[in-house]
């Protein structure tokens, strides 16, 4: 029987029809326990930084969809108020926000499942260095600002321009030059000199 039908004919049945719905909408956002490989769902991307892996949250208009737990076991939901982008997730039976910017390089964020913390992204890229690698050529492809390369520790970073996100970049640095060795950069705790 449709929720239409016991609205017509039983009130008791709409209100238990009602209650599914709304135990359907709760589990969404309750999250079961997740491995630390099993980051995938559609509408959500997953990208490697600092060795680890990090979800990828909305930066621009529209929101991600509620990702289904039975797939991947976590949800996440951004969505826009007038001056900030909301991010909620929910894991290992915790919710988490964060609120950025609605635009510019400091709305990119990405939660990290092992530290359980939002964190913004660089407006940059590390690529490891190995054969193969064509520095310059991945710079020209991504109309990057500026190339750092620290030969000694096998590693450059490429500095990007504003339009382009640093989770895009790595995309097309994989897609392109099948270079698997590139990742974000997160921004890390400041430091207080003395």
């Amino acid at each position: 029987m449709s929720c239409q039908t016991a609205r017509d004919h039983k009130p008791a049945a709409f209100d238990r029809c009602l209650a599914g719905i709304s135990l359907g909408l709760l589990t969404l956002l309750v999250a079961a326990p997740l491995a630390a490989q099993e980051f995938t769902a559609e509408g959500f991307r997953v990208t490697a930084a600092a060795g680890r892996e990090v979800i990828v949250l909305a930066s621009d208009a529209g929101s991600l969809a509620v990702a289904q737990p039975e797939v991947a076991r976590f949800a996440a939901q951004s969505y826009e108020t007038a001056s900030q982008r909301i991010h909620v997730v929910a894991f290992e039976g915790e919710t988490f926000r964060a609120a950025t910017p609605l635009d510019g390089p400091w709305s990119r964020i990405v939660f990290d499942p092992s530290r359980r913390t939002f964190v913004p992204l660089l407006p940059s890229i590390r690529i490891e260095l190995n054969e193969g690698v064509q520095i310059d050529a991945v710079a020209a492809a991504l109309d990057a600002t500026g190339v750092t390369i620290f030969e000694s520790l096998g590693f450059a970073i490429v500095e990007l321009p504003e339009e382009l996100h640093p989770a895009d970049a790595v995309e097309q640095v994989v897609n392109i030059f099948g270079q698997s060795g590139a990742s974000v950069r997160l921004r890390g705790p400041e430091i207080e000199w003395r």
